[in-house]
């Protein structure tokens, strides 16, 4: 999108992430930056918010209402967000938060051996609970559906949205 003219503002919480970005696409590096949505905000306001793997990790209703506060207040009135989380559209479940970050034998998927690794935090919610969310939040849904990102997410679920102005 950067190499053909759009102007983009790509961010993460992870400086880790981050940091790949920057030194991946030097030509572009002021384009990639440390954010945290549920904290901070931009002076600036955008005609689309593209939030991928970001609502899932959110546990807290709390956490996930402040999410939809930064898409209301960072869109323009007439822009569009399109989010992208786990979830087959009629499952719920959550993990337990107080232990996110305990490391967790897993199973390597290519080499069968046993890994450790941190765990995650993880909300998975039905289309129902979404879409009341979103209007719990003054948002708009404009479309909803399945869809993969493979290798790695066979199924996801996705909204677009907009803010509610009608409110």
């Amino acid at each position: 999108l950067m190499k053909n003219g759009y102007d983009l503002l790509a961010t993460d919480v992870s400086p880790t992430a981050i940091n790949y970005c920057k030194e991946t696409f030097p030509y572009v590096s002021q384009s990639f930056k440390v954010f945290n949505c549920l904290t901070e905000r931009i002076n600036d306001k955008f005609d689309f918010i593209y939030a991928i793997s970001i609502l899932h990790m959110l546990v807290l209703d709390k956490d996930r209402n402040l999410f939809y506060q930064f898409i209301y207040e960072q869109l323009k009135e007439n822009g569009i967000a399109l989010i992208c989380t786990i979830g087959n559209g009629y499952e719920e479940w959550s993990t337990d938060i107080s232990k996110a970050f305990e490391l967790q034998k897993r199973t390597h998927e290519v080499t069968g051996e046993e890994v450790h690794i941190a765990g995650t935090s993880c909300r998975v919610v039905s289309f129902d609970t979404l879409s009341r969310e979103i209007d719990n939040n003054n948002l708009m849904l404009l479309d909803s559906g399945l869809t993969s990102i493979e290798p790695d997410f066979p199924t996801i679920m996705f909204v677009v949205i907009k803010r509610n102005s009608a409110k």
